[in-house]
């Protein structure tokens, strides 16, 4: 847009503005009013006169609405002031050539659309409190049970005391537990190392051939890694992991330990 004033002032016409432009609020108005000062050139005037005024009145509707429908309700103000600095000084719009104009106008809300937006405002306000309660209700919740492992399982049990026979530790490992920010602690390292080593003991059966190998192998281990401290829950008497190299023969028949295969020779 220009802003240089059209000559000469005596071709300039006024027109007095009422109109609503929207807020940023459906249904919500700010209500216009004041006074719209123009100027046409030739090839606008000769359609006539009121060619020239519904082009002016159009010019500035748009700009008014562009701008008060970018602003909520309780900015009035600054939805004013945004309108006095685009409009009071003469312009031309850009898809309008030949056409000057200048404007000031007042802004407004209604009695009934000032109540709309302090409804809205008191409902907004309202579902935020919520929002915020609900989320400090749930950080509370998770730093007083889900900040430790030993903080999660008092709580869990807590919620069972009245029906200690529905206390179900399986749900509560394969679903609360995981939850704890610190879920991988001394407690929960040692269950699961018991379960694994359970589940191999387990898979062992009554074999005494397996229980044998399976002895020896962790017993190969432990001393290997130096353990040698943590052999002593081991039967004594127990086989070596070399007294159990299983081997098969030239003839492929049936697999023999070493012990073995040295006896029959």
């Amino acid at each position: 847009m220009t802003i240089d004033g059209p000559v000469p002032w005596w071709s300039r016409r006024r027109s007095r503005i009422r109109a609503q432009w929207p807020t940023c609020l459906p249904g919500i108005r700010f209500c216009a009013h004041g006074t719209l000062t123009y100027r046409a050139h030739v090839s606008l005037q000769t359609g006539g006169s009121a060619t020239a005024r519904a082009a002016a009145r159009l010019a500035l509707d748009q700009l008014g609405r562009g701008i008060t429908g970018r602003h909520f309700p309780e900015q009035l103000t600054t939805a004013q002031e945004c309108l006095t600095l685009a409009a009071a000084r003469w312009h031309t719009p850009e898809d309008t050539p030949g056409l000057w104009l200048k404007a000031h106008i007042n802004l407004m809300l209604s009695e009934r659309d000032a109540e709309r937006a302090q409804r809205y405002q008191d409902a907004l306000r309202e579902v935020t409190l919520q929002l915020a309660q609900e989320d400090e209700r749930r950080e509370r919740f998770r730093q007083a049970v889900f900040e430790t492992p030993d903080a999660t399982r008092i709580w869990w049990l807590d919620r069972h005391l009245d029906d200690l026979g529905s206390l179900d530790w399986g749900v509560f490992k394969e679903k609360i537990l995981p939850l704890v920010g610190a879920a991988d602690d001394i407690q929960s390292k040692a269950e699961r190392i018991s379960q694994t080593l359970l589940y191999a003991w387990e898979k062992l059966g009554d074999n005494p051939g397996q229980h044998a190998r399976f002895t020896a192998t962790v017993r190969t281990v432990l001393d290997q890694m130096g353990w040698n401290d943590a052999l002593d829950w081991l039967t004594p008497g127990e086989p070596s992991a070399a007294d159990l190299v299983v081997g098969v023969g030239s003839d492929g028949g049936e697999a023999r330990s070493v012990t073995e295969a040295g006896t029959a020779r």
